[in-house]
């Protein structure tokens, strides 16, 4: 069996929430690098397993789960051997569920310490905006009140979080380990111990990350695959074709031709 015709990818963006995307993908032998995303993920394994890592943890998900994942939780995610592995991501802007907190007396702060929300459901998930909202709701009272997921979170310093600030805010300019270390008066080495303690990547990883997650953005714009590489910083398509098959599992081809914007 050929890998290449298995490996599938469907993403479209619907009106509701503010513009939520929907993928669907098949995998057939995949592993995602450590990653995250900048909105938060609700993933429903339709057909075979996912194992899925955090910092100091990994565990298998089976058909019929589904977790959900805060913005910017480290997390790595694949496939077992030989199985094919199908599901559905949405990606759910944070003012969502934001508001979905409140309604509930939940403080985001802490809702965000959680790296993830996970519970077995008996059908697929209805991507309609009051079932939706209905899920979230479940999948944080129900975790939180089991206490089974603990706190992971660490104390940053103020100069780490400026350092990761200016990572984000310039995701796609060039920044080395050197600029880091001239910028925040701080040992290039000292800056990437701390963000592999603190984040669980490189700096170049989160700025890699950074880039992949705002490309995806732009594929529903009538711009060209070249352009969008520029835009978010890679310095030619092939460069960015490398990257973006290695997060997002397909070429940027195969995904601008899957992409669609769902109609009323």
């Amino acid at each position: 069996m050929k890998t290449n015709l298995i490996n599938t990818i469907k993403v479209q963006k619907s009106n509701i929430f503010d513009g939520l995307e929907i993928k669907s993908a098949t995998f057939l032998d995949k592993c995602f690098p450590t990653h995250f995303h900048t909105d938060w993920s609700l993933t429903f394994i339709e057909k075979g397993s996912e194992n899925i890592a955090f910092k100091d943890f990994e565990f298998l998900m089976h058909s019929s789960a589904v977790v959900l994942i805060p913005p910017n939780s480290i997390h790595k995610n694949w496939g077992n051997k030989k199985s094919i592995w199908t599901y559905r991501s949405l990606y759910i802007n944070e003012d969502v569920v934001k508001y979905i907190c409140k309604k509930q007396k939940l403080d985001y702060t802490q809702i965000l310490e959680l790296p993830y929300y996970i519970k077995y459901i008996n059908s697929p998930i209805n991507v309609s905006q009051k079932s939706l909202a209905q899920l979230i709701k479940t999948l944080l009272l129900e975790n939180i009140s089991s206490g089974i997921l603990k706190k992971t979170v660490e104390h940053k310093s103020s100069y780490f979080n400026e350092v990761l600030t200016h990572l984000v805010d310039n995701y796609n300019k060039k920044i080395k380990l050197d600029d880091l270390e001239k910028q925040f008066c701080a040992n290039k080495f000292k800056i990437q111990k701390q963000f592999k303690k603190f984040i669980g990547i490189t700096p170049l990883e989160y700025q890699t990350t950074m880039r992949i997650e705002n490309s995806k953005r732009l594929f529903f714009e009538d711009i060209s695959i070249s352009q969008i590489a520029l835009e978010v910083g890679f310095y030619d398509q092939s460069h960015f074709s490398h990257y973006f098959k290695k997060y997002v599992g397909v070429s940027p081809g195969i995904y601008k031709a899957n992409s669609k914007i769902l109609q009323d």
